[in-house]
C-alpha cells in the first residue's frame, strides 16, 4: 500500500476502513457496487447480476455465516457508503473455502483488496474445519492474480469460467502466506486473532 496515496488530501487513510457482517439491509449497496462495470466485468461473468439473485446469495451468505461463522463482510468507512465485499464460501467436506472480494473501483490501488482477502483467509483459517483455501480469477483479470500471489497462495489449476480461461490459487493451513502480511481490517463480530 503506497503511504502517498493515504497522505494525499481528501483521501482518508485506510486504516479508518473496517468489515462487518452482512445484513439483508446491505442489499441495495451491494446493488450499487456490482451495477459498476468495472466490477461486473470478470465477477458477474460480464452482466450486472439482477435484484432476486443477488438477494438469493446474501441470504445464503448470511445464513453460512450464522452456521459456521464464515460467511459475507461489507467493507465500510464512517460515514461512507460500502466500499467493498469480501466472502468465504465453505465447503466443508472438502475442509476447503473459496475467498472472493469486490471492490469499489474508486478504491482501486490502496491495498484494500489485499487486506479484505488477507482478513477473511485469516478468518477461515480460525475454522478447524478449514485446511484450504482458495481463489479464482479469469485470466484477462491480471489486478486480481496479483492480489492472489501477493497473499502467498501457490497456483491451484487452470479453470474455464463462462467468459473463458481462468485460473485458481490456493493457501494451505501453515503455509508461509503473505511476507510481510497486509494488515488486518478490523472485523466487527468477528475474532480473527490479530484483531480480537
Amino acid at each position: 500500500m503506497s503511504e502517498a496515496v493515504e497522505n494525499k488530501p481528501g483521501v482518508t487513510a485506510a486504516t479508518d476502513w473496517r468489515l462487518r457482517p452482512a445484513s439483508m439491509e446491505d442489499l441495495d449497496g451491494l446493488l450499487a457496487l456490482t451495477a459498476k462495470p468495472e466490477v461486473y466485468r470478470f465477477m458477474f461473468d460480464g452482466a450486472a447480476p439482477e435484484r432476486p439473485l443477488l438477494a438469493e446469495r446474501l441470504a445464503l451468505f448470511i445464513a453460512n455465516e450464522a452456521a459456521s461463522g464464515l460467511g459475507l463482510w461489507m467493507l465500510e468507512q464512517p460515514g461512507r457508503a460500502a466500499g467493498g465485499a469480501v466472502w468465504l464460501e465453505p465447503n466443508l467436506a472438502a475442509r476447503e473455502a473459496e475467498v472472493s472480494y469486490l471492490l469499489d473501483p474508486a478504491l482501486w490501488g490502496r491495498g484494500l483488496a489485499g487486506r479484505m482477502a488477507w482478513t477473511a483467509v485469516s478468518r477461515a483459517f480460525e475454522s478447524p474445519a478449514i485446511e484450504c483455501v482458495f481463489a479464482g480469477a479469469d485470466a484477462p483479470n491480471t489486478a486480481s492474480i496479483a492480489v492472489l500471489r501477493r497473499l502467498g497462495m501457490r497456483f491451484r489449476r487452470a479453470v474455464t469460467y463462462p467468459l473463458g480461461p481462468g485460473v485458481e490459487y490456493e493457501l494451505h493451513r501453515g503455509d508461509a502466506g503473505p511476507q510481510p502480511p497486509p494488515a488486518l481490517l478490523p472485523l466487527l463480530g468477528g475474532s480473527t486473532q490479530e484483531t480480537a
